[in-house]
């Protein structure tokens, strides 16, 4: 399992005008959905994942950088589309921004390894994919190495057809996990054996013991557990009260 903590911050609100000029596309609407996405990848992988909102919360920039400074964070995220003035504009492509240099601190690096991964799956990068701006408070008040992702541009016509598309998006959510491992030096974690109804070695007993008794059903040992899954193995180990106690 990993011993890293990622904080990722789906960028805006449900409030936020940010949109395609045709408004087919919500920018506060993608950032959610591509971190819905990428949370289970990661979680999958072992890292502990850790959101600045809520689907329906805006809290400020300072709050989210606070967010992952108390959660003792490895790398900060930020999800966000990008966009020109105008109407549809020319500029397109992926981003990953940082507050600055030099190409040796841990940020760039991260931001290197990301958008390897991500211009490796195919997906156009924006010039260089990696400027530098100090203007945006998640980059600058967070204690980890911290990066911004523009996903594209909502005022281009190819990338919002892109952005929009489900595929696409879980194509953009690997490669940003894979960036993610790459710059930790993680492999791909795989069962022990190939075959995922079986417990790896060191939690094999243990398994047992949860599917002879009812407690899990015996399939799937290597998957992150939702909160709905959570609460019926604690209705089965009889910790939740009836109803009306």
């Amino acid at each position: 399992m990993s011993k890293y903590t990622i904080c990722i911050d789906p960028g805006h609100w449900p409030g936020s005008v940010n949109c395609a000029p045709d408004k087919s596309y919500w920018e506060y609407e993608f950032t959610w959905d591509l971190y819905t996405r990428l949370r289970p990848l990661l979680e999958k992988q072992g890292f502990t994942v850790v959101g600045t909102r809520t689907q329906q919360e805006n809290p400020s920039q300072t709050a989210r950088a606070t967010v992952s400074n108390k959660a003792g964070a490895d790398l900060f995220l930020s999800i966000h589309s990008n966009a020109v003035s105008g109407g549809w504009q020319p500029p397109r492509g992926f981003t990953a921004f940082t507050s600055s240099g030099p190409e040796t601190a841990e940020r760039n690096q991260a931001a290197t390894a990301i958008l390897g991964a991500v211009k490796d799956a195919g997906v156009i990068l924006f010039g260089t994919g990696k400027p530098y701006y100090r203007g945006y408070t998640v980059l600058t008040a967070t204690t980890a190495p911290a990066v911004l992702l523009e996903c594209g541009f909502h005022t281009n016509r190819e990338d919002v057809a892109l952005l929009k598309d489900h595929a696409y998006r879980d194509k953009l959510a690997a490669a940003i996990a894979r960036g993610i491992m790459d710059y930790f030096g993680m492999e791909n974690q795989q069962p022990e054996s190939g075959n995922p109804d079986q417990a790896d070695s060191w939690a094999k007993e243990a398994w047992a013991k949860a599917a002879a008794t009812g407690i899990f059903d015996g399939t799937r040992p290597s998957d992150p557990l939702t909160r709905q899954e959570a609460a019926v193995v604690l209705d089965r180990l009889g910790l939740l009260p009836e109803k009306g106690e």
